[in-house]
């Protein structure tokens, strides 16, 4: 793990090459979906590898993302060897849902452009929410192949029993789709934030805000050594999209962007969490409690962060609009 000037410390990144996906899963805390766009650069790419590798970042923990980033193969694949032309040993994996593995020929062909590429592990997302909107042959054939052709260490996948023993949700009607979500977060819970907090929320118990008083964000803020960089060179906090770090750019680095003390925002949440970012940046400003309450405390967070990112008052921490506001 290495050490920014002022002490933001990063152990893994990931680039997220486009707000673009052919889903748009209840769950996504980007918001990302077919009507999003805008794809990262090769050569901004490539600046952020350099970056990382200037702060000793480690190719085990570097994944390319999105979005969808099969949605551009070539734009993908040049990321992934832009990390070995900045010094790096290679990425340690891509995600993908897999819905472009329509033919083994064609996945057996990406994924060795990959593994030559610097590509280490292939990465499913394959879950209920993404079986709403992919063929779940697609997955199952990505997992068959890539054991192939990148090894058992090669190919995992998020929530191994969806893909084990999948569910069509394409055609399933808007209640049995519920019924399978609720299913699922009993055992895998989902983060309310992004998507999910408007759409999921509501099918869990709620809660007044009044409950997450207690509740800090420094270990998801200072300490998971996470950030992920977004196709216009916004930085977030790993498991926190619309907070910013910064932009790094042609004029500054992602070295530099974590090398900035923490805003007003990030110091809130990470000494007082989600109840303190309401009490003292939210309730000045007029913000009032869902009268419902909240599922988790990330779900009374997107609220507050959503209410101060309209009020335009924390332009340079809360944005940008993508994981704000569905197009």
């Amino acid at each position: 793990m290495s050490e920014s000037a002022t002490g933001y410390r990063v152990s893994a990144a990931g680039l997220l090459l486009t707000y673009w996906c052919n889903a748009r899963c209840e769950h996504c805390y980007e918001l990302s979906g077919p009507q999003r766009g805008g794809w990262m650069s090769v050569e901004a790419a490539r600046g952020h590898w350099a970056a990382l590798k200037r702060l000793g970042a480690e190719a085990a923990g570097l994944h390319v993302g999105g979005g969808e980033p099969f949605g551009d193969f070539e734009r993908l694949a040049a990321v992934v060897r832009a990390a070995r032309e900045a010094g790096l040993e290679g990425v340690g994996y891509v995600e993908t849902n897999g819905f472009w593995a329509t033919d083994d020929g064609l996945v057996r062909e990406r994924l060795a452009e990959l593994r030559e590429a610097g590509m280490r592990q292939i990465s499913i997302s394959c879950d209920v929410f993404h079986q709403a909107f992919v063929d779940p042959a697609g997955p199952q054939r990505l997992w068959r192949v890539a054991r192939e052709v990148l090894g058992e260490a090669g190919v995992r996948a998020r929530r191994w029993r969806f893909l084990q023993s999948p569910r069509d949700l394409r055609k399933a009607t808007a209640e049995e789709r519920e019924a399978a979500y609720r299913e699922a977060m009993a055992a895998h819970p989902e983060r309310m934030t992004g998507r999910a907090a408007g759409r999921l929320a509501r099918l869990l118990p709620r809660w007044p805000g009044e409950k997450f008083r207690e509740e800090r964000c420094g270990d998801g803020l200072e300490e998971a050594g996470h950030v992920h960089v977004d196709p216009a060179g916004w930085v977030f906090p790993g498991t926190c999209a619309g907070i910013l770090l910064g932009r790094a750019d042609e004029r500054t680095g992602l070295d530099e962007v974590l090398a900035r003390p923490a805003g007003e925002v990030r110091r809130v949440l990470a000494a007082r969490g989600p109840w303190g970012l309401r009490e003292e940046l939210g309730s000045p400003l007029g913000f009032k409690n869902e009268p419902d309450g909240y599922a988790d405390k990330c779900h009374l967070c997107t609220s507050v962060r959503t209410f101060l990112f309209r009020t335009g008052k924390f332009a340079a921490e809360l944005g940008p609009r993508e994981v704000y506001e569905e197009d």
